[in-house]
C-alpha cells in the first residue's frame, strides 16, 4: 500500500510521501492560478474553482482567501456557499452535501497525529531533517442543508447530519445527528431545529 493510499485509508503515513508532496503541488498551483483572477469576475472564478476542488457542482461557491492543503479531496455539492476564510486540511475527504451554508472562518481539519510521541515522530539521524512525522487523516462528511456557524472547528472523521446546525465557535469532535443544533467546545446537542 502506497503512503497515498495509506492516507485515503485512515492509516498512519508519512505526509513528506513524493507522491503526496507532488499532489498537494498540483492543488496549490491551481489555487495560485484561481488568485490571479479578479474577485469581481465571478463567473471566471467559479470556473477556476472548479480546477481546485475535486467536486464542485456549479453554482457553489467559495469566498476567497482560502486555504487547502490538496484541493482535490474537497467535494461540493450543488449550491453550497463558504463564506470567506475557510480551511480546508483536506488530507482525507471532506464532502459538503447540497444547499450547505458555511459561515466564515470555518475549519474542516481532517489531519491529526498518534497520541503516543514514539508513534507521532520517528527519528532518523540519516536524514535531514533528522526525523519523519506521522499523520492520520480521516474524512469528514456534511449532510444537506446542515448549516456551521462562523468559526467553528470541524474534526477529523465527522459527520455532520443533514440539516443540522454548528453554532458559532463550535468544536465538533463527534458526529451530529440530522435536525439537531450543536453548540460549544466541545460542541454537544442543545436542542432540535424543530424545538
Amino acid at each position: 500500500m502506497t503512503e497515498y493510499e495509506k492516507l485515503l485509508a485512515g492509516q498512519p503515513y508519512n505526509p513528506r510521501d513524493p507522491e503526496i508532496s507532488e499532489k498537494q503541488m498540483a492543488g496549490i498551483a491551481a489555487k495560485a492560478a484561481l488568485e490571479e483572477i479578479p474577485e469581481t469576475d465571478i463567473f471566471a472564478w467559479i470556473q477556476a474553482l472548479t480546477k481546485v476542488f475535486g467536486q464542485m457542482n456549479e453554482p457553489s461557491f467559495v469566498m476567497p482567501p482560502f486555504t487547502i492543503s490538496f484541493g482535490s479531496h474537497v467535494r461540493l455539492g450543488k449550491w453550497c456557499f463558504v463564506n470567506r476564510g475557510a480551511t480546508f486540511l483536506d488530507d482525507n475527504l471532506i464532502t459538503l452535501g447540497d444547499h450547505v451554508a458555511v459561515g466564515p472562518n470555518v475549519q474542516f481539519i481532517t489531519a491529526t497525529h498518534p497520541l503516543r510521541s514514539e508513534d507521532r515522530i520517528k527519528l532518523k539521524p540519516d536524514q535531514f531533517p533528522p526525523f519523519e512525522v506521522v499523520n492520520i487523516a480521516h474524512p469528514i462528511t456534511v449532510g444537506d442543508f446542515a448549516w456551521i456557524g462562523a468559526g467553528a472547528i470541524i474534526m477529523p472523521g465527522v459527520t455532520i447530519g443533514a440539516r443540522a446546525v454548528v453554532g458559532a465557535g463550535s468544536v465538533v469532535t463527534k458526529d451530529v445527528p440530522p435536525n439537531m443544533v450543536v453548540a460549544g467546545n466541545p460542541a454537544k446537542i442543545m436542542k432540535s431545529v424543530d424545538d
